[in-house]
């Protein structure tokens, strides 16, 4: 049986549900519906955790970026390619032991996602 569809009004609650710590920032978005903000949001909450070196709390971000990039529809997937991938693709640029500890976790497609940003800009 496919799975459902997660559209960009279902982001924001999925992200509460799995992460109940980002709800807070969340509700101070003016604009909790605009799914660009509410992945800046998820991106820049993945970053504290990676920079506080809260391994096992990055995985399971990532584990939650690949099921939307998998199974989102298509303004969602955008989004998680446009703002979440490119924003850590700018951290595994750099070298340094967060950039590393990253690189070890970052797979799948949002890694497949990341190379093909890599190929397209040229780098």
């Amino acid at each position: 049986m496919k799975s459902k569809i997660i559209t960009e009004n279902e982001v924001p609650e999925i992200l509460g549900e799995a992460l109940p710590e980002i709800n807070y920032e969340l509700e101070k978005l003016a604009s909790a519906k605009n799914i660009y903000k509410t992945v800046a949001c998820f991106v820049d909450y993945t970053k504290e955790l990676l920079l506080t070196g809260k391994m096992k709390s990055v995985k399971k971000c990532l584990k939650l970026a690949e099921k939307m990039l998998n199974e989102g529809n298509n303004t969602v997937k955008n989004a998680i390619e446009n703002v979440y991938v490119y924003s850590l693709g700018t951290m595994l640029d750099v070298s340094n032991a967060t950039s590393t500890e990253l690189k070890k976790i970052f797979n799948g497609g949002l890694r497949k996602e990341y190379h093909r940003q890599i190929m397209a800009s040229g780098k």
